[in-house]
């Protein structure tokens, strides 16, 4: 934004150096990227924030210089005498798309005498890069550079039947611009028309069919507020940027759309020997009201470090137009002026004292004191489960916590009823996800659709079940989940690798459990010390067909806080066996409702003290057993730290074990 440095005293008293202006305008938040010398006359480029459109024209930054120096501000007077027949004689607007057009303004001017703009007018545009071209247009300009509000002004006598329509385009419409510019419109364009044809893009540039030129007498006067979105749209879809397009993008303040119509219309009459038609024409939804904002005095002091003065802050607010009411002891309220759209908060109005105070008398202290705080255990253990598991060749995931219905079913039991958002904007996926498994499958389908050869994932985060009491919030608790291509032994070794990591002393075990979304006769339950931990399993059918997978997976899904306590847990070495072991595998015909649990505990309850590992290899069930029974296969591992065993010794320890398991179950050995 350039701005000229004679032009704004005209609306501020400030006396003091083009230098201390620049200053001025940088602590406000301004920064003045560079100033020029101009004749007698100064031009400061001033960086405008998308958030203060009303700074773009020197009315908005004479206001922040008032502010700053307490200097008086004043607007320009407005007056015109209306003479002749009443402006809806003339003209009629019809507002097709309020929507998108929130207020347009109509004037009628005639009488209108075609010539140069005076010399201060002409002067102070050029000093800002404006090129003088006739009185009409250059008050145009000059009214959009004093107060941001972008005007046009159509040759009246070109408007096919002398009206207005604003609406989009329609198919095939086509324009010539005012810069010669052929453009082919598109049908979600705003445009502004007459009866007959588009007469200018809106908000972007004029056409030159109904352009003002040296025989014009009568000018139509258009003032109005465009929809920043819309405008915005067109122009880059167009490649055609105008002063008027940058200011609609960034929303120009409704209410003074009259006004800056009042003040255009004066200046022709003034200058251009204009008429002006008594009335105007004003269509669309208008203004909304000003809104009341609060600060506390209390809350101001305890952001900013400041005990300010309640009169200082009122004077402040009043120079910026806020008009300020105290209640006497706290609070000021504050009425937002329609050109202050960014004030919506109270902390919005204590960054305005802090801003036109001055960011440099906030309290700093010398030193940056930090506090460094140590990695907790949740932290650690997540950390180091993160590097066991990148070591084995997992990937991790992370997703969104919700889910779709279809897919939560499929890991959750019937009935089963989730914990939900009630916003309507979230219908389909609005089930926060009570396991991490479902995600992890949707991450193996994409990543199968996209060619990723074998992928597997992982993902520690939260997950949420409701509670059994009415009105208490879910319960949140911390998963750990694995998907793998690989079968369940390899699944079975990642888990002991990572449980391991934490613990070398845990041992981990795998008991065959009914699992809700595995494959029969392929679940199981998860135990440390005798504590479930969680469960694995290979997915069910309906799994691999609902997300339509090209080969089997098996998943797992841990309660990640039974890890957090394996971290940290003191080790206790022991030195490397230097003997070898000894392994016997047995396969037991047992009744099918003997579990492994049992077999695991009767087995250990013989305190065999060369039994040094007990391992569940798996379970057979078809021809060469009996219905209703199972062959079970388990491994044993025999070792003695001080000699080699003799495989004598291990038969008499494996005998006292089939003995205790024959008259315990009935076991018998599968030959």
């Amino acid at each position: 934004m350039k701005i000229s440095l004679e032009w704004l005293k005209e609306y501020v008293d400030y006396n003091g150096s083009v230098e201390q202006l620049e200053e001025i305008f940088t602590n406000v938040g301004f920064p003045v990227e560079g100033r020029q010398q101009v004749g007698e006359d100064w031009m400061l480029d001033v960086e405008v924030t998308s958030n203060r459109p009303d700074c773009l024209g020197h009315i908005g930054l004479a206001r922040e210089v008032a502010a700053v120096t307490g200097a008086a501000f004043r607007m320009p007077e407005v007056s015109f005498t209306e003479q002749g027949r009443d402006v809806r004689e003339w003209t009629s607007v019809q507002n097709d798309t309020p929507q998108y057009c929130g207020r347009y303004t109509a004037r009628i001017i005639d009488g209108i005498q075609t010539g140069p703009s005076p010399d201060w007018m002409r002067r102070r545009l050029e000093t800002i890069g404006l090129r003088g071209i006739s009185n009409v247009v250059d008050i145009t300009n000059y009214v959009l550079m004093e107060i941001g509000q972008p005007l046009h002004s159509f040759d009246f006598a070109r408007l096919h039947e002398g009206r207005v329509v604003v609406r989009t385009a329609l198919p095939g419409e086509q324009m010539e611009m005012i810069d010669h510019s052929k453009i082919e419109l598109k049908e979600d364009m705003l445009v502004i028309a007459d009866a007959a044809v588009p007469v200018a893009l809106a908000g972007v540039m004029g056409g030159l069919a109904s352009e003002v030129g040296s025989e014009t007498r009568t000018v139509l006067l258009e003032s109005a507020h465009f929809a920043p979105l819309k405008i915005r749209r067109a122009s880059r879809a167009l490649t055609l940027a105008s002063e008027s397009s940058f200011r609609f993008e960034r929303n120009v303040d409704m209410e003074m759309v009259e006004w800056a119509s009042r003040r255009a219309a004066a200046l022709l009459a003034e200058l251009a020997g204009g008429k002006v038609a008594p009335g105007v024409i004003d269509v669309g939804p208008g203004p909304d009201g000003k809104a009341d904002v609060q600060i506390r005095m209390s809350r101001l002091k305890k952001l900013v470090g400041i005990d300010y003065d309640s009169e200082y802050v009122l004077g402040l607010f009043e120079r910026l137009g806020l008009k300020p009411r105290y209640d006497g002891n706290n609070v000021i309220t504050c009425t937002i002026p329609s050109w202050r759209g960014d004030l919506t908060r109270e902390v919005d109005l204590i960054e305005e004292v802090v801003r036109i105070h001055g960011y440099g008398h906030v309290p700093t202290e010398p030193k940056i004191h930090i506090t460094v705080k140590i990695a907790d255990n949740h932290q650690r253990t997540r950390g180091k489960v993160a590097t066991l598991l990148n070591g084995c060749g997992f990937f991790e995931t992370i997703n969104v916590s919700f889910v779709e219905d279809q897919y939560l079913k499929l890991f959750a039991e019937e009935g089963f009823e989730p914990v939900r958002v009630k916003d309507l904007s979230r219908r389909s996926n609005n089930a926060l996800r009570a396991s991490l498994l479902g995600s992890l499958v949707n991450t193996r389908k994409r990543n199968q659709d996209t060619g990723n050869g074998r992928c597997d994932f992982y993902e520690i985060a939260a997950v949420h079940r409701p509670t059994d009491s009415s009105g208490e919030l879910p319960q949140e608790t911390i998963k750990l989940g694995l998907i793998t291509d690989g079968d369940f032994r390899y699944l079975r070794g990642v888990i002991e690798a990572v449980v391991g990591g934490l613990d070398h002393t845990a041992q981990l075990k795998c008991a065959p459990s009914k699992v809700l979304w595995a494959e029969d006769g392929t679940g199981a339950e998860l135990m440390i010390n005798g504590q479930v931990i969680g469960q694995a399993g290979k997915a069910c059918e309906e799994i691999i067909e609902v997300f339509d997978l090209n080969n089997d997976v098996c998943l797992t899904e841990i309660d990640f806080e039974y890890l957090v306590q394996l971290e940290g847990r003191t080790a206790r070495l022991e030195p490397i066996m230097r003997f070898p072991a000894i392994t016997r595998d047995l396969s037991l015909i047992l009744d099918e409702q003997v579990s492994w649990a049992q077999i695991e505990q009767t087995i250990l309850s013989k305190r065999i003290e060369d039994l040094r590992e007990l391992r569940f290899v798996g379970v057979y069930r078809g021809a060469g057993v009996e219905q209703d029974r199972k062959s079970l296969t388990l491994s044993m591992i025999f070792r003695r730290a001080d000699e080699t065993l003799r495989h004598e010794q291990v038969d008499e320890y494996q005998e006292k074990i089939l003995a205790v398991l024959r008259e315990k179950f009935q076991a018998q050995l599968r030959a």
